[in-house]
């Protein structure tokens, strides 16, 4: 089958009928409900992006799998170095125009590895189940929302400790398949796809072999429940200058109730097999790793352009020392990260599954740089377009007749721009660095692909110090 259009795809969505809540009531026709809008637009996009003349050649790649196109960043399976690559140069380059690739490649890639793992140590049946799964959303370009992340309760104890049930576990198991209850929080774009993908989100013990469960189902499957919340959008509907990047593609996000859901077994992908939980965050902790590491280049490219844009409106522009000198110096940020993540893909390695992983310590040493820098990105853009950002009147105010005429004469900038396209580009570095939209921005940089103390952990371990102390000893002619 043809991947589908932006249009397509979400016309498709429409025959599902998922359970959701936002701001406290039942959301009666989802498909048909403003506030999902713009989620739906960045899918929309996200599935144009592969029509884009521009960027077809990289965005669409054969699957020998069906032998058949797929849109690379979401259903494609790396086998080589050239496959991340190639993947690590579209990340940046979506990123930077759309905030989002929605890459479910890297879910695809993990569970791949995982199943393969799993059914050689196990002798189960894991990994035949998931190819025919990822079989079906290639052939029929379906996408899936991502359900990793447990609300973990009190993080002192296991999740077989908990006093409330604070993940997600399966509590019967019978010859059609096993029913599982619980919660995963942080459900980007909520509902708004075919399937949800489940999967644990930490190592395991014995104890906790409940928790030890990977499906996938529909979003319509009967006993889950979605609280959405709202994307960060504009307060005027009718206006299209303030959060220009919210309104158009703001992304819902979600926390996923199951109550007594059943999953048939040719969907379940792990089941009570609690050491193998583990590989699900390694797995994560490379291929996912990686592509934020290259997402977050494209962030700070869009930084680096509404930072240019607004010194040029103010009149300024890059002749102004401190202003080139700060914008080059968040260039080469966007270079260094890129640099990582394309060199996670040089150190990586085939895994016996046939999926290419790249280097975890690279990817994750890359992803951390490039993460503690998110508070100087919007710093930066305080800086350059000064306290108006935070004082400016609303965009309202500017479409009132009599108020208009002052703003015109007193807000005016640099003589190229009308004050409109000033206050344009203006609102865009408020809703960056000043809204409601600076904390998913920030957040995305965060805590998203997982926190940076993750990241520090993995570097340590796999980093070999005693290797260059060693050397250290060798040169200081100590042998202690």
């Amino acid at each position: 089958m043809a991947i589908k259009t932006g249009a397509e795809y979400v016309d498709d969505l429409r025959s599902m009928t998922p359970n959701v809540y936002m701001l406290g009531e039942k959301v009666k026709r989802v498909w048909d409900d403003p506030r999902f809008q713009s989620t739906l637009n960045i899918i929309s996009k996200l599935h144009d992006f592969s029509f884009d003349e521009e960027f077809r050649e990289l965005s669409v790649v054969h699957e020998p799998l069906v032998g058949e196109p797929v849109r690379r960043l979401n259903l494609y399976i790396q086998r080589t170095m050239e496959d991340s690559i190639i993947k690590v140069r579209l990340t940046r380059e979506v990123t930077q125009r759309r905030i989002c690739t929605w890459c479910m490649c890297n879910i695809l890639g993990l569970l791949w590895a995982t199943t393969y793992e799993t059914d050689a140590l196990h002798k189960t049946e894991y990994h035949s189940r998931f190819v025919e799964f990822a079989k079906h959303l290639m052939k029929n370009d379906y996408d899936c929302v991502w359900g990793m992340m447990d609300p973990k309760g009190d993080r002192s104890l296991r999740p077989s400790q908990q006093k409330h049930l604070t993940g997600l576990k399966v509590t019967k198991r019978d010859a059609k398949g096993i029913t599982v209850s619980g919660c995963k929080v942080h459900t980007s774009y909520c509902f708004c796809a075919k399937y949800i993908v489940v999967v644990p989100c930490r190592a395991l013990t014995e104890e906790d072999k409940d928790f030890a469960v990977a499906f996938a189902v529909p979003v319509d499957t009967q006993g889950i429940t979605f609280i959405a919340r709202p994307a960060p959008q504009r307060s005027n509907p009718e206006g299209d200058m303030e959060c220009p990047i919210g309104s158009a593609i703001g992304a819902v996000e979600g926390t996923t109730f199951f109550e007594d859901v059943f999953v048939p077994w040719e969907r379940v992908f792990m089941c009570g097999e609690w050491e193998m939980a583990e590989r699900i965050p390694y797995f994560f902790g490379n291929l996912q790793r990686q592509s934020k590491c290259a997402c977050l280049a494209g962030h700070t490219d869009l930084v680096c352009g509404v930072a240019a844009l607004v010194a040029d409106v103010n009149g300024l522009g890059m002749k102004t020392t401190h202003i080139r000198d700060k914008i080059t110096h968040t260039m080469i940020q966007a270079e260094v990260a890129q640099g990582c993540a394309l060199g996670a893909a040089a150190g990586g390695e085939m895994h016996p599954s046939g999926v290419f992983i790249p280097s975890t310590i690279t990817a994750n040493a890359g992803l951390n740089y490039i993460k503690n820098l998110a508070g100087e990105h919007i710093q930066l853009l305080h800086d350059i377009a000064g306290g108006i950002i935070v004082t400016m009147p609303t965009e309202n105010d500017y479409r009132n007749p009599k108020l208009k005429a002052l703003i015109d004469t007193y807000l005016s900038g640099n003589a190229k721009y009308t004050t409109e396209e000033r206050l344009r580009v203006l609102y865009l570095a408020q809703e960056i660095a000043a809204s409601t939209f600076t904390g998913y921005f920030l957040g995305w940089a965060i805590n998203a692909s997982g926190s940076p103390m993750t990241g520090d952990v993995l570097v340590r371990e796999l980093y070999d110090l005693k290797k260059r102390v060693d050397i250290a000893k060798g040169w200081a002619k100590i042998s202690a």
